[in-house]
C-alpha cells in the first residue's frame, strides 16, 4: 500500500468519527490548472496517459472517497489530475491542488510530508519521499507520484516539478504561526500546520471533538523527543469557557490520567503511554508541551512561545 493510500485509509476512518464544519463549494477559482500541464515529451520520453480530470468543491469526494475532508478543512477549491507514462510502461500521476490561500496550501503540504523526506529547492517548499514528491507555491500544492523507485521515474518526478515551478507565478509566505515555535532544538521538517480539528487529531489525537474551538494551530517536534503545540481558539468564543472546557476534557477523559493543577491556568496530565503533558493558556491561545520534560522546562517553552506571539 502506498503512503497516499495509507493516508486515505486513515482519513476514511476519521471522516466517520468527526463532526466537521460545513464546507462551501467555492464560487471562484484563481487558476486555469490545465495551463500548467507538461505537454507530450516535454518531459523527455513521457506522454500524457488519457485526458486530464478536474474536480471542484464537493466533487473532490468523487476523486478521494473518504479522504476529501482534510482537503476541505484546509480550504480546497479545485484539483487537476493527469497521468503520464513512458515507453517502458512506467507511470507517474500529477495532481495540482488549488487551495483557498497560501496558508491553506502550506497546511496541506505539511500534512502530506514527513520528517524523513528529502528537501528540494522548489517553489515555497518541496520534499521528496521515495517516489512521492510534494511542493507548494502560492495557493497551489503539487503532488507527483511515481509507482516505482527506478532512476528514470525519480528523475522525471523532479524534472516535472521544476517545469511546473517555472510556470507557476508568485510565492506564498508561511503562516505567521509558523514563526512562534521556539527555535532551539526544533526539527523544521516536523512542523505541522492545521486549520481544524481533523488536522490536529492527525498530529496527535487529543480529542475527537473540537474542545479547543480551534481557529488554527501548529506543532513542532524537538530534540529529546518533545513536541510543542500552539493552538489559537476562534475569535468570538468566551475565552474562560473554552479554557474551562479544555481543562475539564483533560481531567475527565479516560485517555488521560494523573491530572494535577500546577498553578493558575497551568496543569499537568499523562496519556496512556505515561507521556507527561503540560498545558497552559495565554489570551485565546493554548500551549501544550509533551514528552520527557518537567514543569520547569515546560514553563521555559511557554515563556518563549508567549514572547514570540507578542513580537508577531
Amino acid at each position: 500500500m502506498t503512503r497516499g493510500n495509507i493516508i486515505l485509509a486513515f482519513l476514511f476512518f476519521c471522516g466517520n468519527v468527526f463532526c466537521l464544519r460545513g464546507f462551501d463549494v467555492p464560487a471562484v477559482v484563481q487558476h486555469r490548472l490545465p495551463d500548467y500541464l507538461p505537454k507530450n515529451n516535454e518531459i523527455r520520453g513521457w506522454q500524457q496517459d488519457g485526458p486530464p480530470q478536474e474536480y471542484r468543491g464537493d466533487e473532490l469526494y468523487e476523486y478521494i472517497n473518504g479522504g476529501a475532508e482534510i482537503y476541505h478543512e484546509y480550504g480546497f477549491r479545485q484539483v487537476l489530475v493527469q497521468d503520464f507514462k513512458n515507453r517502458n510502461e512506467r507511470s507517474i500521476s500529477l495532481e495540482i491542488f488549488e487551495m483557498e490561500d497560501a496558508e491553506s496550501a502550506y497546511g496541506i503540504y505539511t500534512f502530506k510530508t514527513g520528517p524523513d523526506d528529502r528537501v528540494l529547492s522548489l517553489g515555497s517548499g518541496a520534499r521528496l519521499s521515495d517516489y512521492y514528491l510534494n511542493f507548494w507555491k502560492g495557493n497551489l500544492l503539487v503532488t507527483i507520484t511515481g509507482f516505482d523507485e527506478e532512476t528514470e521515474t525519480i528523475d522525471a518526478l523532479q524534472e516535472m516539478a521544476r517545469l511546473l515551478d517555472q510556470r507557476m507565478k508568485g510565492r506564498g509566505e508561511r503562516p505567521r504561526l509558523a514563526s512562534v515555535l521556539p527555535e532551539e532544538g526544533l526539527k523544521p521538517s516536523s512542523i505541522k500546520y492545521f486549520q481544524g480539528n481533523l488536522g490536529l487529531y492527525n498530529s496527535y489525537p487529543f480529542f475527537t471533538r473540537d474542545v479547543f474551538s480551534l481557529e488554527e494551530g501548529i506543532k513542532g517536534d524537538y530534540e529529546g523527543g518533545r513536541s510543542v503545540f500552539v493552538i489559537e481558539s476562534r475569535a468570538g468564543n468566551d475565552g474562560e469557557s473554552v479554557r474551562d472546557g479544555i481543562e475539564k476534557s483533560f481531567a475527565e477523559s479516560p485517555r488521560y490520567r494523573s491530572f494535577e493543577r500546577l498553578g493558575t491556568d497551568f496543569f499537568k496530565t499523562e496519556d496512556r503511554k505515561k507521556t507527561p503533558i503540560f498545558v497552559t493558556f495565554f489570551q485565546n491561545w493554548t500551549f501544550i508541551v509533551m514528552g520527557d520534560i518537567d514543569s520547569v522546562q515546560a514553563r521555559k517553552y511557554f515563556s518563549s512561545i508567549q514572547e514570540n506571539i507578542d513580537i508577531k
